[in-house]
Protein backbone atom coordinates (compact mmCIF):
# COMPACT_ATOMS: atom_id res chain seq x y z
CA UNK A 1 0.00 0.00 0.00
CA UNK A 2 1.28 3.34 -1.09
CA UNK A 3 1.47 6.23 1.75
CA UNK A 4 -0.35 8.94 0.54
CA UNK A 5 0.53 12.88 1.70
CA UNK A 6 -1.18 15.83 1.88
CA UNK A 7 1.97 18.22 1.32
CA UNK A 8 4.82 18.89 4.23
CA UNK A 9 3.60 19.84 7.95
CA UNK A 10 5.46 21.51 10.64
CA UNK A 11 5.36 19.99 13.96
CA UNK A 12 6.76 22.01 17.01
CA UNK A 13 8.25 19.26 19.95
CA UNK A 14 9.34 20.30 23.05
CA UNK A 15 11.97 17.81 24.57
CA UNK A 16 11.79 16.87 27.82
CA UNK A 17 14.57 18.83 28.85
CA UNK A 18 12.43 21.82 27.74
CA UNK A 19 14.29 22.55 24.42
CA UNK A 20 12.44 23.42 21.09
CA UNK A 21 12.60 21.85 17.80
CA UNK A 22 10.93 22.16 14.51
CA UNK A 23 10.17 19.06 12.50
CA UNK A 24 8.33 18.75 9.25
CA UNK A 25 6.62 15.24 8.09
CA UNK A 26 5.96 14.45 5.19
CA UNK A 27 2.00 12.60 5.57
CA UNK A 28 -1.51 13.28 5.88
CA UNK A 29 -1.93 16.02 8.00
CA UNK A 30 -3.68 13.83 10.89
CA UNK A 31 -0.76 11.97 11.31
CA UNK A 32 1.89 14.68 11.18
CA UNK A 33 2.58 14.47 15.44
CA UNK A 34 2.41 10.55 15.49
CA UNK A 35 5.08 10.95 12.67
CA UNK A 36 7.07 13.61 14.56
CA UNK A 37 7.01 11.34 18.10
CA UNK A 38 8.05 8.24 16.57
CA UNK A 39 11.08 9.81 15.19
CA UNK A 40 11.78 11.87 18.71
CA UNK A 41 12.95 9.92 21.90
CA UNK A 42 10.11 9.28 24.78
CA UNK A 43 9.74 12.14 26.67
CA UNK A 44 8.88 14.69 24.09
CA UNK A 45 5.40 16.85 23.17
CA UNK A 46 5.03 17.82 19.83
CA UNK A 47 2.13 19.89 18.67
CA UNK A 48 0.73 20.31 15.21
CA UNK A 49 1.48 24.30 13.86
CA UNK A 50 -1.15 25.97 11.76
CA UNK A 51 2.11 27.40 9.93
CA UNK A 52 2.32 26.14 6.17
CA UNK A 53 5.27 25.85 4.29
CA UNK A 54 5.18 27.91 0.81
CA UNK A 55 5.03 25.21 -2.05
CA UNK A 56 8.58 25.88 -2.92
CA UNK A 57 9.84 25.07 0.72
CA UNK A 58 8.19 22.01 0.72
CA UNK A 59 10.36 21.05 -2.42
CA UNK A 60 13.73 22.19 -1.28
CA UNK A 61 13.15 19.24 1.66
CA UNK A 62 12.26 16.76 -1.03
CA UNK A 63 11.05 14.45 1.48
CA UNK A 64 9.62 11.18 0.24
CA UNK A 65 6.20 10.22 1.97
CA UNK A 66 5.84 9.11 5.43
CA UNK A 67 9.86 10.96 6.01
CA UNK A 68 10.25 13.17 8.90
CA UNK A 69 13.13 15.54 9.64
CA UNK A 70 14.14 18.33 12.16
CA UNK A 71 14.32 21.48 10.15
CA UNK A 72 15.71 23.27 13.75
CA UNK A 73 17.15 22.39 17.36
Amino acid sequence: MEETTEGVHLVRVITDDRRHQLWAAACRREDAVDQVLNAIPEGGDATLLANRLKPSEEEALNLKPGEVIELSR
